[in-house]
């Protein structure tokens, strides 16, 4: 169980193409055909273990579903694939350019520092090497969306539990 959070952005065919595979096999199909073709390119962010943190951060230290911003710029959006196992969820166009105007006008290293201590203390990374990884891994979130809103795709966040 890898629990590795990634963000893709998709073109409006692929998404099309994503969509039209049955839910049971929507996981597998972007494992073979999203995350092998646009993984090491700037269609893709990896949040590695520290997406969980990021939800936590970006909904001021609780979990939080909520598909509107900023809820939704990690974990949260339209749910493709919703199992125990595997969760794919989409932020459309229109979410894309708000997460944008979200993160250009808030400090995303603020929002962690700020609510980091927040979170409920079972939390297993909850310590000081927990938010150096989370703020670590934060880095590359705001260029990427930048480049998915100019490129017009959607986003989409993939981790399997």
């Amino acid at each position: 169980m890898s629990r590795l959070g990634m963000l893709y952005a998709l073109t409006d065919a692929e998404l099309e193409k994503l969509c039209a595979v049955p839910t049971e096999e929507r996981y597998d199909y972007m494992l073979n055909e999203i995350e092998e073709k646009l993984f090491d390119t700037d269609r893709a962010c990896e949040l590695d273990k520290a997406w969980e943190g990021l939800q936590f951060c970006l909904c001021g230290g609780k979990w939080n579903e909520t598909n509107c911003v900023p809820h939704n710029i990690i974990f949260g959006g339209e749910f493709l694939v919703d199992t125990e196992e595997e969760v794919i969820t989409l932020k459309n166009k229109d979410d894309v350019k708000k997460i944008v105007e979200y993160l250009r006008q808030n400090d995303l290293r603020d929002i962690i520092n700020q609510n980091f201590r927040k979170i409920d203390d079972d939390w297993a990374y909850k310590d000081n090497n927990g938010l150096e990884h989370t703020l670590g891994w934060s880095e590359d979130i705001l260029p990427f969306y930048e480049n998915a809103m100019k490129e017009n795709c959607q986003v989409i966040f993939t981790v399997d539990f």
